[in-house]
């Protein structure tokens, strides 16, 4: 993995440091390239070079990198993910407190954005990393840590450490440095290089207020694999033909003249260059010579490579006249995102990993506030991010009604961010309406008493 070292580590030393900063740097170089050639930088189109300077070199990139990431990202993280609290193990006041407290971290700490851009960054480069930290206030922050940054220490097939590393400059003696924060479960302790060996820094050792390690791990997958990196050779190949088509087309435009039958010298072509035309007597002849391409051979290898990036990165090809023609319904369109769908779903239970990692180092700090909320008792909802019948969803709602709960109802609502926030506004409506069935029509009475 690129992301975990086994190491057993009773104290913290520059050698220890040194070690893991050795040991993590290929991967480290590895995840940097994945990030940047998503980013459309230090692709291989783009250093080509042609045998002979003279020709066309087109370098031309497809950004499938970016489609493959940006798909995923959208269908899965588009739609926030909704965050709530089992209440049934409290009593009502403490249930809604407790809900709330929830509430206010995710959107105190913009967890909606976090968790984008978490599994943005964990489908490029195999894994992401969040740092939990308490601020100067006092209150329970979190933020996202680049995966090249983050290295985390196992032992016994539990993370006891962790560790962030990242470049600082001096800026009176424009140097670089390393800097480092080691994580166990107690405390930070902060380390600085000095030429080549690493020292405490000034901040040294403090506690970071929590009971577990606070830099969380999100994994991709098992094999820390990024979404794109079985199908970067296609990809290259793709981009290799699509140039090589422009040059072509770029040399037909400078295509080689033939004379037959006529006396041509290198006065008479720069002329013929600015009038745009040449007498010749009626023997001689004046042609192009072009190349005779196979069209057809070029598209269907591009279009054999374009069906193999989508296949083998599991990702859809929108454009594709089988996924969005006409003639498609719904259902058959639901079984062509069935690949999307399962890679989703793979990723949706690792970052639930990560998630329910997350929310125990948090609860852990509410713990030491008398706040008692067990992490186990939070749960989230992914929602995918399709377009939405919402005449399909009133009906399948109101066939369901009485069969599971306004909850479970709710949740499976693709609009429906806060699940609790919904019930309580439900609730808050059933309080307030008028219930006209209550009043009782008293004119008659009225009247019969002022007769009398």
């Amino acid at each position: 993995m690129r992301s975990t070292i086994q190491l057993s580590i009773q104290a913290v030393t520059s050698d220890i440091i040194k070690q893991i900063l050795e040991w993590h740097k290929p991967h480290r170089d590895a995840m940097l390239g994945l990030y940047n050639r998503w980013r459309g930088e230090g692709l291989p189109i783009q250093s080509r070079q042609l045998p002979d300077p003279k020709k066309p070199n087109n370098k031309i990139p497809n950004d499938y990198r970016g489609y493959i990431i940006n798909q995923i990202v959208g269908y899965l993280w588009g739609q926030p993910i909704s965050y709530s609290l089992d209440t049934r193990k409290y009593e009502e006041t403490k249930a809604k407190e407790n809900q709330e407290r929830i509430s206010r971290f995710t959107t105190l700490n913009t967890i909606d954005d976090l968790d984008s851009e978490t599994g943005k960054l964990m489908s490029i480069c195999g894994y992401a990393a969040r740092l939990m930290y308490i601020d100067e206030n006092g209150g329970e922050r979190a933020m996202n840590i680049f995966p090249w940054e983050a290295v985390f220490i196992e032992d016994g097939g539990e993370i006891t450490h962790a560790m962030r590393y990242y470049t600082v400059k001096d800026i009176v003696n424009d140097n670089e440095y390393t800097r480092v924060e080691w994580y166990d479960n107690k405390n930070v302790t902060f380390f600085i290089e000095d030429d080549g060996v690493f020292i405490m820094d000034s901040e040294g050792s403090q506690p970071h207020l929590f009971d577990y390690v606070p830099l969380i791990r999100f994994q991709n997958n098992d094999e820390e694999q990024g979404d794109f990196e079985k199908v970067e050779a296609l990809i290259d190949a793709y981009d290799k033909i699509v140039s090589d088509s422009v040059n072509e087309i770029e040399t037909f435009a400078n295509a080689y003249m033939g004379f037959k039958g006529v006396q041509i010298d290198q006065e008479t072509i720069e002329k013929m260059k600015q009038t745009g035309g040449i007498e010749i007597d009626e023997n001689g002849d004046v042609f192009f010579i072009t190349k005779n391409i196979n069209d057809t051979f070029v598209e269907n290898n591009k279009k054999t490579l374009n069906e193999n990036i989508h296949k083998f990165s599991a990702s859809v090809d929108m454009s594709d006249e089988k996924f969005s023609g006409g003639a498609q319904t719904g259902e058959s369109r639901k079984w062509k995102l069935i690949a999307l769908e399962n890679k989703a779903g793979t990723k949706a239970r690792k970052f639930g990993k990560g998630l329910r990692e997350q929310f125990k180092v948090l609860c852990s700090a509410w713990k030491k506030k008398g706040i008692d909320i067990d992490y186990l008792d939070i749960f989230w909802e992914f929602k995918r991010n399709i377009p939405i019948d919402l005449s399909y969803v009133a009906e399948y709602a109101s066939r369901l009604k009485g069969i599971h709960s306004d909850h479970t109802l709710l949740s499976q609502i693709p609009y429906i961010d806060d699940v609790s926030y919904e019930l309580e506004l439900m609730r808050q409506e059933q309080e307030e309406r008028v219930d006209l069935d209550s009043f009782v029509d008293d004119t008659e009475t009225q009247e019969q008493e002022e007769v009398n």
